[in-house]
């Protein structure tokens, strides 16, 4: 008859596993064996009490309780006793309120074991009446014990696993979110380090266009004062009614050539101040626009010249073909050129280190759907650590002599980022520096 019970427990049991597992082991445990209440209950030894993982009473599946071990017959089984009370189990244990209040007169108790060798849990079976069948239950809950005993191990590390999950995919949501927080940051940050170099190369060239405006502004004032000052003499002569062909013709000769150098340094200082209108525009209007390469590098070179002649920096311009058209931003291409051409002046010409010839070479290029712009000097080169580190943020070699260590950073960003381009730098000691940019011949927008 046992035999037959243990097949059809075995049989209820297959592909079973967690709650359904407890659940139908303690429900065909507690048909078989006929008690009034059968449970599997698992083990605190720090709280010292147990708490069941199911529970069965009356032939049905109850809600769990949690109990305290002192005075109760559990305490012994939790040591590691099986514990067989036949009847009277109330005299016996006068200090188990639960076990009076539920009538209990019978108590059958096996422990459980972990893989380690230690009492983890206990099944339990409660009559209240006494028992007649101890034999085939003390050996039905020795049988199932292992197999319970390796159901909650296996239940309670997928458990900890499940949690594991959930703990892992929450730190890895408020990792992401704090990145994410970071890197939004970092893009505000970033923009501002653009704008804020935009402003700085904007008083460059506000610097550098004043004062090379004052020499020809300077020289047409002159020439004025000379023509006045001839104008005033042949007046003189005129009224004084000595004025002679010799003296006509030279006062003539002298107003013609102060009038035409008043011109040439007028028409200089037009032309320095539109070509100041049209970079500075270009930086606020940053729009998508289709430029003549060479005539635009010629405008922007030449906002830059009074820098290059402060540092007695001869620029060479070279298109090849003549006619290379792009459609970029020409605000931003403009920033990297000056960002790039004030570096150059900056670092690569010290003034401590005489270099024969400061030249700055700046070439373009097309082929297929790319403008290749190549920026290389003759100066004073990089050694390898620098060039490893010269498009980060910040690094400059000029710390506290006017460097803040943004410009090669804001042309990387710009180049890979805005331009869709990409970027890369070359350079030694003694044997100069050479920047190649490539950019699409059209952005995509």
């Amino acid at each position: 008859m046992l035999s037959k019970s243990i097949s059809v427990i075995i049989e209820k049991l297959q592909a079973s596993y967690g709650e359904a597992f407890f659940n139908t082991m303690t429900l065909q445990l507690h048909q078989v064996i006929d008690a009034d209440y059968t449970f599997i209950a698992r083990l605190s030894r720090a709280s010292k009490s147990a708490r069941t993982i199911s529970l069965v009473a009356h032939g049905e599946v109850v809600d769990n309780f949690e109990y305290e071990l002192a005075d109760t017959p559990c305490a012994d089984v939790s040591e590691g006793s099986v514990c067989v009370y036949l009847s009277d189990i109330c005299r016996l244990f006068p200090d188990d309120q639960l076990l009076i209040d539920m009538g209990i007169e019978g108590y059958v108790g096996t422990p459980l074991y972990d893989s380690e060798g230690s009492v983890l849990g206990l099944v339990v079976a409660l009559y209240q009446n006494p028992i007649a069948n101890s034999d085939d239950v003390k050996a039905l809950f020795t049988l199932f014990s292992g197999r319970i005993s390796a159901e909650i191990e296996r239940f309670e590390k997928e458990q900890q696993l499940i949690q594991f999950n959930q703990n892992l995919e929450q730190q890895v949501a408020q990792r992401t979110a704090e990145l994410t927080a970071t890197l939004e940051e970092l893009k505000a940050s970033q923009q501002q380090m653009i704008e804020h170099e935009k402003m700085a190369s904007i008083g460059r060239l506000v610097a550098g266009i004043a004062h090379e405006i004052n020499t020809p502004l300077g020289v047409a004032l002159l020439s004025n004062s000379t023509i006045n000052q001839s104008l005033q003499d042949l007046q003189r002569e005129v009224e004084s009614n000595n004025l002679t062909r010799k003296t006509l013709a030279k006062s003539l000769q002298v107003i013609s050539e102060a009038q035409q150098t008043q011109q040439f340094n007028m028409q200089r200082a037009a032309d320095l101040v539109q070509n100041f209108k049209q970079v500075s525009a270009e930086h606020y209007a940053d729009k998508l626009a289709k430029i003549d390469l060479q005539q635009w590098l010629n405008t922007v070179v030449a906002s830059l010249k009074p820098l290059m002649d402060q540092h007695q920096i001869s620029i060479q311009l070279s298109c090849q073909p003549a006619n290379i058209e792009m459609t970029t931003f020409p605000g931003q291409l403009a920033q990297i050129v000056i960002n790039l051409l004030t570096n150059a002046a900056q670092h690569a010409f010290p003034a401590e280190q005489i270099t024969a010839s400061p030249t700055i070479n700046i070439a373009a290029h097309q082929t297929a759907e790319h403008i290749h712009l190549i920026v290389q000097d003759n100066g004073v080169g990089m050694p390898e650590a620098t060039l490893g580190q010269v498009c980060e943020p910040f690094f400059t070699t000029k710390r506290g002599r006017g460097g803040t260590g943004l410009g090669m950073s804001i042309v990387n960003n710009l180049v890979r980022n805005s331009l869709q381009g990409s970027l890369s730098i070359d350079s030694a000691m003694s044997h100069g520096t050479r920047i190649a940019i490539s950019l699409p011949e059209k952005i995509k927008e």
